[in-house]
């Protein structure tokens, strides 16, 4: 699992106008479904932060939902922390917004 550094000293050139976007983007949408591989859980957005390599992660946090039958599974197998990276986050916008 990572762990998200919010305090780094070093910072890539521009990675902190990508983390404000990003920040932005998951405030205005900050739910997401997500299938793992212990069932479909929804996810609410927590933080940006960078993990151990200075990349940029965002924090989903489980939502306890009785519409999701598996939250209680997912929480016991892989806790109630879900990490993405940039990337995976922006690839799930953009495949909801193509829906």
């Amino acid at each position: 699992m990572k762990t998200a550094y919010s305090n780094k000293e070093y910072r890539k050139k521009g990675s902190e106008s990508s983390k404000s976007f990003l920040n932005e983007l998951c405030h205005q949408s900050p739910f997401l479904v997500i299938n793992t591989p212990c069932g479909t859980g929804k996810y609410k957005f927590n933080k940006i932060g960078y993990d151990d390599s200075n990349s940029l992660v965002v924090e989903y946090i489980l939502v306890m939902d009785n519409k999701y039958q598996d939250s209680n599974v997912i929480a016991y197998k892989l806790g109630k922390f879900y990490y993405l990276s940039a990337e995976q986050v922006l690839y799930a916008f953009k495949y909801f917004a193509n829906t």
